[in-house]
């Protein structure tokens, strides 16, 4: 069978590939001092073909080892930002649970600050009409529980009064609608007046001051006049102050209230009873019963 002449090509092309580093291992093997001629020029020719393998190895071997660490970090950057979000996601739960914690810490205390009767409410719906700047709040409780024209807080301060009501929900009308009016003082003095809705964000009172004016600032508070809203409760802080005619002072009110931020009401279902006089009085000693003296 002939030869080709590519394959003798190739089997000697292999043979030298093979016989380059073993003459180049035995030429390092030997003795440096009793090197005949052949060694010495495989020593200078093998040499800088040693250091360009050497300096090629390293190369290749430094871009394999980045490649394989740019593998690596990339991996772990897809997976640190996974749990990144994954504890993004679970930090948002704890500040939403942290913040129901304390309005539920806020209306307890409202609960026991207010001796009225009162019924917590969630609020379900925030309208605001297109026409007019009144907004409207929708409650969670109808009129199996609730009646128009009582009273509705918040532990931050005065809601509104119930609308109207139907078979599964409330409409709330705020301090800020325009039909709106409430018995008011002022906290610093008690010094009654009328405060009236005016628009979104924004009330007015006609205040008569006792003593002093009202100064800007100042809280204004429920009276309780109205028998509707327990009194001292806060309303609004007052920005500004116009003197009228006589001692009466028309003042602007703004709410205390974020009604947008609302998520609980509660609803004054009742008065608090009138203080009973008798109370404070001691009770009458009782009668002891035994044996009497002999006479």
């Amino acid at each position: 069978m002939a030869v080709s002449l590519r394959s003798v090509r190739n089997t000697t092309l292999i043979l030298v590939m093979l016989a380059i580093p073993v003459l180049l291992l035995r030429s390092a093997s030997q003795d440096p001092h009793n090197l005949n001629a052949f060694d010495r020029s495989l020593r200078r020719i093998g040499g800088p073909l040693e250091a360009g393998v050497s300096y090629s190895t390293a190369t290749v071997a430094g871009v394999f080892e980045r490649w394989v660490m740019q593998a690596k970090l990339q991996d772990e950057n897809v997976e640190l930002t996974s749990e990144n979000s994954e504890l993004r996601l679970k930090l948002h739960e704890l500040l939403r649970v942290e913040e129901e914690n304390q309005e539920l810490r806020r209306a307890l205390q409202l609960r026991e600050r207010v001796p009225e009767d009162l019924l917590s409410a969630a609020i379900i719906g925030f309208e605001q009409s297109p026409l007019v700047r009144v907004v409207k709040l929708r409650l969670d409780r109808g009129s199996d529980y609730v009646q128009p024209g009582m009273a509705v807080l918040s532990d931050a301060g005065v809601i509104g009064r119930i609308h109207r009501t139907a078979d599964n929900f409330s409409d709330v009308r705020l301090i800020t609608d325009p039909r709106s009016k409430l018995a008011v003082e002022v906290a610093r003095t008690r010094a009654p007046g009328i405060l009236e809705g005016a628009e979104e964000d924004l009330c007015i009172a006609h205040i008569i001051p006792s003593d002093e004016p009202v100064q800007v600032g100042d809280i204004i508070q429920t009276s309780g006049a109205d028998e509707m809203f327990p009194r001292g409760h806060p309303v609004g802080q007052v920005t500004q102050v116009e003197q009228l005619v006589g001692d009466q002072q028309r003042v602007e009110v703004v709410p205390l209230v974020r009604f947008d931020r609302l998520n609980m009401v509660w609803v004054v279902l009742a008065r608090a009873p009138d203080p009973d006089p008798q109370a404070e009085r001691p009770p009458p000693p009782i009668a002891a019963h035994g044996l009497q003296p002999l006479r």
